[in-house]
This record gives structure tokens, C-alpha cells and sequence, in this order.
């Protein structure tokens, strides 16, 4: 595996805002707790919260879909969409799981990331190397360089942002449809809550008519004071608080509205559900010596130890990489939903010798 620089430099200094995030606002240790206790009651009875869901949305005459593979989650999208079309993306791990980007372009579409970090990503044809922070592994002349192949010209961070923002603009204004993940779902209120700090997905998720989506199982909450609490402990466990942007989008008349809610092997297998009380704030990848080495290179799709244990869950392949785990439990210590990550892991690898024998 290739090794990645930088990351282990970035988890130091989110580390130290993360210790002073929760010094400052020691509610947010409460709301983990109780986000955790609502997301285990739900993943408990997930049918009947998974069938109100979308009978909430129905009501509000969205469009509602579930795809219990995500093949037939791309198939859903790729039929919205159709071909030659300009589709904007919010940042969104869910559609790098499915490879969506690929999907459509392979369809004759024209799709652009508009996440700066994932931008930069798509330009140079790599991966998103972190799941709250995708170019992590660039560097400032790396970055310019790449952004030139759009003609985008900089002598500064800030000179680059702004020409970036100039380019997105026009992209976003006749853009036929937006896409993006969810970082909570309120059955309450049939919205799709959304986090973000440059105020790209707004306009993903408002301008175009068409707009669509990808809900994955375990982002489903009862009520809309859930969905708030769970993207706060996500934004200072990630080591950014309070957030820039907090989007709540829900189904209206002025827009065709498209809800896909995915499980895509999460209900596969009850030894790992624990995992599904994450909520992708990425502590543990930042903490993880592994990690720290190889970025997603190791873990999958999201990468670090929750990574490896969705990916094992989604692929139902275990790679014998697992055993580079050292099972320091770093990532126990820092979960704010208390997973016992390094126990999944650990399953894991008892899989993969069993597999051997």
C-alpha cells in the first residue's frame, strides 16, 4: 500500500480541537449520549422506522426508493438523471461507496464535485484520502497545480478559493440536477439534515429541480432535535464547532424531490451493527497509526477502523491488510458513540483465519 503523507500532522492538531471544543461546550458529550440511545432504539426496529420514513415522504409527495444493493441504488439514480445532463455533488462517502460519480459519467453525463478538498480529488483522478477532509494528502503547490487543469489560477489559498467559487458558480446555476449523501434523516419531519462549512450543498440542494438524496440506513432519527444534536457531536468530534452550515431540506413544490435510502449489506450481518451508530465525524481514522500510514488505502471506501468494519459489512470480503490492525484501541478511546471498534476489527480477522483453514 501506497503511503500517505500529512495525516498524521493533521490528527495532532484536530486532536487538540476537539480536546478544547469539548472544554468549551461540554454539552456536546451529552448529546452523544443521547444520540447513541435513539440510534440503537432505532437500528433495533429499523423495518418499522425504514417503512414510516418513507411513508412520511410519500405523503409529502417526494419520490421514495430502497435499494438493498447499491447497484440498485445507481440503477434509481442513473433513471432520474439519464444522459447529457449537468449534475452538481455535494461531498458525499455514500456516493463514493456506490462509485456514482463513474456511473453517470460512464451514462454521457457531465458531473462535478463541488466540495473544494473533493474537487480536487476528481481532478486528479485519485480518491478521497479522508472522510471529513478529501485532499488531507496534497499539498498547497499540488493543490494549484492541479486546479490549473481547469484553468483555475492562484497565487494564494484565498486567490484559488475564490476562482474555484467563480467556476462552481455557473456549474451550480445550470446544473439540471443536485445530488448528496445525508448526515441525518428526521423521520418527524421528512428532512434531510446537512453539515457542511463552504455552502456548497445548498446550492447542490436548492437550486437545481431536480434533486436526489442517498439516505443510508443507519442516518435514519425519529425527531429533527436528533438529527441537530448528531451533526453537532459530528462537527466537534471532527474538530469543527459550531459548524459554518446547517442545511435542513425537505420536500416542496418547487423542486422534483428524490429520496433513496440505502442498506447496501448494513443489515447484513448483527455482529457488526454496533458500526451503525456511527456518525462519520472520523476521530477514529485520525487516531489510527494504520490510518496515519495509509489514509483510505486501508479500511475501504471510508477508510481507518470504521471503515474496514462497513467495508467488510458492504463487500463481505475481508482483506488479509486486516492484520495490520495493532489492536492499540486508540479508536475506542475517541469514538463518541462508544463503539467498540477494535472488538469488530478483531471479528474480523477470527473471519479471515477461518476463511484460511
Amino acid at each position: 500500500m501506497k503511503i500517505v503523507r500529512g495525516i498524521s500532522e493533521h490528527g495532532k492538531n484536530v486532536s487538540k480541537a476537539v480536546d478544547e471544543i469539548l472544554k468549551s461546550f461540554p454539552f456536546v458529550k451529552k448529546f452523544a449520549e443521547e444520540v447513541r440511545e435513539e440510534k440503537r432504539k432505532v437500528l433495533n426496529d429499523l423495518d418499522y422506522w425504514i417503512d414510516k420514513a418513507m411513508k412520511n415522504l410519500e405523503e409529502k409527495n417526494a419520490y421514495v426508493y430502497l435499494a438493498k444493493k447499491g447497484e440498485e441504488a445507481n440503477k434509481v439514480v442513473g433513471e432520474i438523471v439519464g444522459t447529457n445532463k449537468l449534475v452538481v455533488k455535494a461531498k458525499s462517502s455514500v456516493s463514493d461507496e456506490l462509485s456514482l460519480r463513474d456511473f453517470l459519467e460512464k451514462n454521457g453525463n457531465e458531473v462535478w464535485e463541488t466540495d473544494l478538498g473533493e474537487l480536487i480529488v476528481q481532478l486528479a483522478e485519485e480518491k478521497p484520502m479522508h472522510i471529513v477532509a478529501p485532499a488531507i494528502h496534497f499539498s498547497e503547490e499540488e493543490a494549484k497545480r492541479i486546479l490549473g487543469k481547469i484553468g483555475i489560477r492562484g497565487n494564494s489559498p484565498e486567490e484559488l478559493t475564490y476562482a474555484v467559487r467563480s467556476f462552481m458558480r455557473n456549474k451550480f446555476l445550470e446544473a439540471d440536477i443536485g445530488i448528496s449523501g445525508c448526515n441525518a434523516f428526521s423521520v418527524e419531519s421528512s428532512s434531510i439534515f446537512l453539515v457542511e462549512n463552504e455552502g456548497n450543498i445548498r446550492l447542490v440542494s436548492s437550486l437545481p429541480k431536480k434533486y436526489i438524496a442517498i439516505v443510508s440506513l443507519e442516518k435514519i432519527l425519529p425527531k429533527d432535535e436528533l438529527c441537530l444534536k448528531s451533526i453537532l457531536v459530528q462537527s466537534a468530534f471532527a474538530g469543527v464547532f459550531p459548524p459554518a452550515y446547517i442545511n435542513i431540506n425537505k420536500p416542496n413544490k418547487y423542486q422534483e424531490f428524490h429520496v433513496i435510502f440505502l442498506d447496501n449489506g448494513r443489515t447484513s450481518d448483527e455482529r457488526f451493527r454496533e458500526v451503525l451508530l456511527c456518525v462519520k465525524c472520523g476521530r477514529c481514522q485520525l487516531e489510527c497509526p494504520i490510518f496515519q500510514l495509509f489514509g483510505v488505502n486501508w479500511g475501504g471506501v471510508y477508510g481507518g477502523p470504521m471503515g474496514r468494519i462497513l467495508s467488510y459489512l458492504i463487500t463481505r470480503r475481508a482483506e488479509s491488510d486486516i492484520f495490520l490492525c495493532t489492536s492499540c484501541k486508540k479508536c475506542d478511546y475517541v469514538c463518541p458513540m462508544g463503539i467498540e471498534l477494535s472488538k469488530m476489527v478483531r471479528r474480523i480477522k477470527m473471519d479471515v483465519k477461518r476463511s484460511w483453514s
